[in-house]
């Protein structure tokens, strides 16, 4: 069988991590998988590969460690030592699935054959939420000017992306979906509607406009809600004062661990994404594994994969008032419309994200770039 040599930082290894895709992949390619773990703060710990390498034979797992900040100059060194593993594996395609954002990492990046090399791309364009956009810019155009295949993981995010390197051909294969396991709790029956916020809490998230939601909401005589609020925040000071009603939140901010989520997208009813900007969601696809309906800004990424009454519902962006009355109708239509609601959306996620359709897509990409 042909060998993929595939690249992933830990912060991305839940786009890959789906055990059913990879064990349809592996029934047609060998792949040398290399997961990067940075210094602090990892996700992932070796002990959650065992299973899967355990399933796949042909499946050989590599980790690689940076033990020097990222943002270290001398990592150039440590880039250039993955360069080398990377070429050693003699793979017939290289499928790297990392950002590539760090000047050190550009010697290594040059250094890789590119004929059949496809370079994943998150983002269409520079957004809001990132810093440095001017150096991100220049890297951006150094990497991808270099690259024949990019895959992405959004429709609205590769258009923007063509618009600037119309050169490069672009697949485009939806996240997979993100499994943490069964939940071990239940879902609470007591009339209460509980509305979950999930991930790193930061200005591009506008989580200050679901806590003001929420207050309003309140306000008009709703009291049979909570918000589940859970993730890291450097400035959580910021959002707590926004906070006039401290009954109606659960707060955990901090870093949840991979064997809480199962349960949190459980007990909740909706997941709440009122970003100001998204490339793409990793919580809109663990929802999505959880068949939980969500209510997010009506923006192209998520309106690429939020269809209005099917999976959940969108509000117009940064509109506190359209935010309230979504989830006003919400609380109203708890019950059988909400049964109803969740029954559409297992069945839209069975047909669009199945393991064998997600494979079926990354087989017809490697296929298409080792024919050329």
């Amino acid at each position: 069988m042909k060998k993929i040599c595939w690249i992933t930082p830990d912060c991305f290894v839940d786009c890959d991590l789906n055990n059913f895709n990879m064990h349809e992949i592996l029934k047609y390619y060998d792949i040398h998988w290399i997961i990067l773990f940075s210094k602090n703060n990892n996700r992932f710990k070796e002990s959650d590969f065992e299973r899967i390498k355990k399933e796949n034979d042909n499946l050989t797992i590599e980790f690689f460690y940076f033990n020097r900040r990222m943002r270290n100059p001398m990592n150039i060194w440590t880039y250039r030592q993955l360069g080398k593993i990377i070429k050693n594996q003699n793979s017939d395609i290289i499928y790297m699935n990392d950002s590539i954002y760090s000047p050190w990492e550009l010697p290594m990046f040059y250094s890789l054959p590119k004929k059949h090399y496809i370079q994943t791309a998150h983002h269409g364009e520079v957004h809001i939420g990132m810093r440095h956009k001017k150096i991100i810019n220049l890297q951006r155009k150094l990497v991808y000017s270099q690259v024949r295949y990019v895959n992405m993981f959004s429709k609205s995010q590769a258009k923007l992306f063509h618009n600037h390197f119309p050169d490069v051909q672009v697949f485009k294969i939806p996240l997979a979906l993100k499994d943490f396991g069964a939940p071990t709790a239940e879902k609470i029956k007591d009339g209460v509607v509980r509305f979950l916020s999930f991930g790193t809490i930061n200005y591009t998230k506008n989580i200050d406009l679901l806590v003001e939601a929420a207050c309003l909401l309140y306000e008009q005589g709703y009291h049979n809600f909570k918000v589940l609020i859970n993730g890291m925040c450097k400035d959580w000071s910021f959002y707590h004062s926004k906070i006039k009603y401290p009954d109606l939140f659960d707060l955990n901010v901090r870093l949840i661990d991979n064997a809480e989520i199962a349960n949190l997208f459980t007990v909740a009813d909706y997941l709440v994404q009122p970003y100001r900007v998204v490339s793409q969601s990793g919580p809109t696809k663990v929802a999505f594994n959880y068949n939980l309906p969500i209510i997010a800004s009506n923006l192209p990424g998520f309106s690429d994969e939020i269809h209005e009454g099917v999976n959940g519902y969108l509000f117009e962006p940064g509109n506190v008032n359209d935010l309230v009355g979504v989830m006003a109708r919400a609380i109203d239509a708890h019950g059988q419309g909400y049964n109803k609601l969740k029954a559409t959306m297992a069945e839209h996620t069975k047909k669009i994200y199945s393991s064998e359709t997600i494979a079926s897509l990354y087989l017809k990409m490697f296929d298409e770039v080792l024919s050329k």
